[in-house]
């Protein structure tokens, strides 16, 4: 998980202004990590992914077009990236178990895009869903030592649209 991945953008356009606030949580969240302040890091990672949400959502929601795709091709990675730094911000702060369940939501969130009619829209989320299904791996990868976390990653993977990877 990349604590420092985030979209680059200056508000120019309408949906750079939607984003600026998603963006001004991630900075200040990556910032308040990065000098041990977890519990701020958390509050800001956690605003930056329920902005994220509701702009996907939104999307996701309105009339298809050129804009509509341009919109979800931002708000995914900004969803993605904001739950990944929110997990690990649980890690930093000694909760896996909260961790591990914010993995597992975004992953889901993903997975639901990719049952979307729009063959745009399920591109779109089959290269977010294999990011976070590699962040599951990871996830169960440094935690062996506690196999309920194992056992919900393995559920959520079984979800997906392709083969499964169980991990052991």
């Amino acid at each position: 998980m990349a604590l420092t991945e985030q979209i680059d953008t200056s508000v120019d356009t309408p949906l750079e202004y939607a984003l600026a606030p998603w963006q001004y949580a991630i900075k200040s969240g990556n910032h308040a990590f990065q000098h041990g302040e977890f519990d701020s890091a958390r509050d800001r990672y956690q605003s930056a992914l329920n902005l994220a949400g509701h702009l996907l959502q939104r999307f996701v929601n309105s009339e298809t077009c050129d804009e509509q795709l341009v919109a979800i091709e931002h708000c995914c990675p900004a969803l993605v990236v904001a739950a990944h730094n929110l997990a690990d911000c649980f890690i930093a702060l000694s909760n896996p178990e909260r961790a591990c369940e914010q993995l597992i939501e975004v992953h889901s969130v993903m997975l639901n895009l990719v049952q979307n009619a729009s063959l745009e829209i399920v591109e779109i989320a089959c290269h977010h869903l294999h990011k976070t299904r590699q962040e599951l791996i990871n996830f169960a990868s440094c935690h062996p030592h506690l196999p309920e976390l194992i056992e919900q990653v393995n559920m959520a993977m079984e979800g997906g649209f392709n083969r499964p990877h169980i991990v052991h």
